[in-house]
This record gives structure tokens, sequence and C-alpha cells, in this order.
């Protein structure tokens, strides 16, 4: 009965967005053409562009009637809309082998340059040189990202990157020398109460890149058949001293690890890597991913694996549908004796899961329909819940009661 009231609610409220969908088919026009721009220089510029508006619901009712006295609180359990993001994407060709490209995005916040980067790019090999996301990085299908693509990859940075394609088995080579992300904290879905360590964005004010460290990456990939294999790894040594003072500041076992240091005698020790193993097979394509780091004294590892299927139902005009379900998580200290503090949901295991449909309305708008299942290792107690605020007591929180549905509304142009 549970399992059928929940989905009641998610399809009570998608129905707030029925008129939107409508308004989207009858304005959509059928076109992916990107706008072209011819100079008299002889360089020319390709356009095209993608706005993001959306509906998020958290679990549970919001408003002060439902509020309860809990350590740890979501921001809103009320339904919002909001527009997550709107990119321009441009593309200066100066010839068939060299291009500059990046994006300008902006969102309820702020305008900034999402990405840039200049690409020499020949058959069989191709070197990026700015600031992009680390070359493992993957394209999105869903709005979704997996929990380690959150803490690991997400992120842009400044790198000069090179990839050659081989003649040996449908194999590539890449190797990287990029300036490390900064720690940081990050969202694992929609709602922002429950931040998690990642590897952030490079910072956007001078002052900031005091101590920045170089990263050296190295990657191979293998294409069989049906199955595609994808390892790598990235060392280097954490900011001076930014990083390793946040991983002491924020984590308390960290504190006894490390102990009282001079700054020159800090830990600085950075790495992480991985393997992804992708299988296109049946007409489902699924990916399996795994991700190890360790970050001075730290430790995490994570993984998922998720398969997806399109298709094109008659009773939807057969146009492109897209299913995936995906399953994943995200350890601290994996192994070791660290606990999770309720406190500090950055020090929290984490899991999730994602159920997701992409529907495209027309060939540049799309409706995308995803639900999220979190799970947290809080490190709460009974015991703890018993004896808080001198026994007065408070609520026991095992788990955050925070799954989330998303409807969102892509618009590229």
């Amino acid at each position: 009965m549970v399992i059928y009231k929940k989905i009641g609610i998610i399809l009570k409220k998608s129905l707030s967005f029925f008129f939107i969908t409508l308004l989207s088919i009858i304005f959509a026009q059928d076109t992916t053409k990107q706008i072209s721009i011819n100079l008299p220089s002889g360089i020319d510029i390709d356009l095209k562009g993608k706005v993001e508006f959306e509906f998020v619901d958290v679990e549970g009712e919001g408003g002060a009637i439902n509020s309860t006295e809990f350590i740890q609180k979501i921001q809103t359990r009320s339904p919002y809309v909001r527009i997550d993001k709107a990119v321009l994407n441009f593309k200066i060709l100066y010839s068939e082998n060299i291009s500059f490209r990046f994006g300008l995005r902006f969102d309820d916040d702020n305008a900034y340059v999402d990405k840039s980067y200049l690409l020499f790019q020949k058959p069989g090999s191709k070197l990026e040189i700015g600031s992009n996301r680390p070359a493992i990085a993957l394209n999105r299908e869903v709005e979704g990202y997996p929990l380690i693509g959150t803490a690991f990859w997400k992120g842009r940075q400044y790198h000069l990157d090179y990839e050659k394609q081989l003649n040996i088995m449908n194999m590539k080579l890449g190797g990287s020398v990029a300036l490390k992300r900064p720690l940081a904290f990050d969202s694992p879905a929609e709602d922002d109460s429950y931040r998690m360590l990642v590897y952030g964005n490079m910072p956007k004010k001078a002052r900031d890149w005091d101590g920045v460290t170089t990263e050296f990456g190295l990657r191979s990939q293998l294409n069989i058949g049906i199955v595609n294999i994808l390892g790598w790894g990235y060392i280097g040594q954490l900011y001076d001293d930014y990083d390793w003072r946040l991983l002491y500041d924020q984590f308390t076992y960290y504190r006894y690890a490390q102990g009282q240091v001079l700054p020159k005698d800090a830990n600085r020790d950075h790495y992480w890597g991985g393997v992804r193993t992708e299988l296109d097979m049946f007409g489902f394509f699924t990916r399996a991913e795994y991700i190890i780091s360790k970050d001075g004294f730290l430790d995490r590892d994570g993984f998922y694996v998720e398969t997806r299927k399109s298709f094109r139902p008659s009773y939807l005009s057969n146009k492109p549908l897209l299913i995936l379900a995906r399953y994943g998580g995200l350890n601290i200290e994996p192994g070791g004796t660290w606990e999770a503090q309720l406190d500090d949901p950055h020090t929290w295991d984490r899991t999730m899961l994602t159920l997701a449909a992409v529907y495209n309305l027309t060939e540049y708008a799309k409706i995308k329909l995803e639900y999220y299942i979190t799970g947290e290792e809080t490190g709460d107690t009974e015991e703890k819940a018993e004896s808080y605020n001198n026994g007065q007591g408070r609520e026991y929180q095992p788990d955050m009661v925070d799954n989330q549905l998303l409807v969102q509304f892509e618009l590229n142009f």
C-alpha cells in the first residue's frame, strides 16, 4: 500500500506540469541545426544553446506544521520550480583541425564561463588545452549524476590533454597534465541539504589559486566489439594548504590521524583512479564503473551499475524514449575505523538508486522524469538519540528521509 501511495503522489504532482508539456509541443520546432556565423576574416562561429527548467520535490510534507526537531533538516520539502541552467555554446573554427570552444552558463544566481578550451584535432588524435572536465568524464543522457561522478569527475579543471588512436585492437591512449581541482562540497542529487566531499571546479578568484598543485593522468581504452573498457589513474598532491586544512577541519578522525603538525609536514598525498566497462547487447546498454581515491589520510571508493534502453513506442508517436536504472554507492574510509557523524553529512557512506525516463517531445525538446532513492549511513544510534539534550531525546535518524522527484524540460536550440 505504501508503494502504491508513493506512486500516486508522484503521478499527482507530475500532472501539474502537463500544461507545460502541451506548450512545449505547440511551440517546438523540429530542427537541431546550429546557428553559423561567417566572418569576413574567414573564421566561422557555430552557436547553439540549451535551457533546462525543472520541478523538484523532496520526500515528505513541507511547511512549519510538519517541522520536527531534527539535527539534520531538509532545506525545503515543499515542491519548487527553478531554471536549472541556460547555456550558450560557441565553437570558433579557425581551420579544419583547429577550433576554440567555450560555453556561457546562466542560472538563478549568476553567469559565468562554464568551459573554454582550444582543440587541435586530426584523424586518430586530438589535443585539448584549457578548462574542461577530465577526459574520462561522461556526457549524461539523464540529469542525475552517479554518486562517484559527482564526487570525482563532475568538476572542471585546467589541463593539457592528449589522446591517440592506435591501430591495435581499436585502442586509445591518453595522458594529461592538469592543475589539481580543489576539494569542495556538492549535493548528490537536486536537494542541497546533505552535501558530500567532491573534487570541485577551479577557483574563480586569483587569490584562491595560492598553493595550487599539478596532477598527472594516464588512461587507456579498449574496444572489442560489443565491449568497451576504460582504465585511468591520476596522481599529484593536495593544495598547499587549502585541501589538507579542509580535511583537518571537517573530519574529526582526520585530525586524529594527522595530529598537530606544521604545514610543511602535513600529508599531501593525492591520487584517484578507476575502471569503466560498457556492454552493448540485446538492445540494452549496460555500464559499470569503480573508483578509488586517496586525499591525505582520507580514503574513498565507490561504484555504480546502470542499464538503459532506447525505443520508439507507437503509442508515443514513434518518438525516442529512453529508460534508465542505476544503482551506486560512495564510501568514506572503506574498511577503516572512521565513524560517520550525524552532524557532518560529508562523513556519511551513501547509496542512490536512480530511475529515469527521457522522452523526446521534438527533435530539440525533451522531458525528463527522474526519481532518486537515496540512502545514507549517518552514524546515528538509538542511544545517541535518547540521550540528546540531557536526556530530552530526539528522533532517531539512521537514514535521512530525502528521496527526490525531478521533472525537467530541456529545450535545445
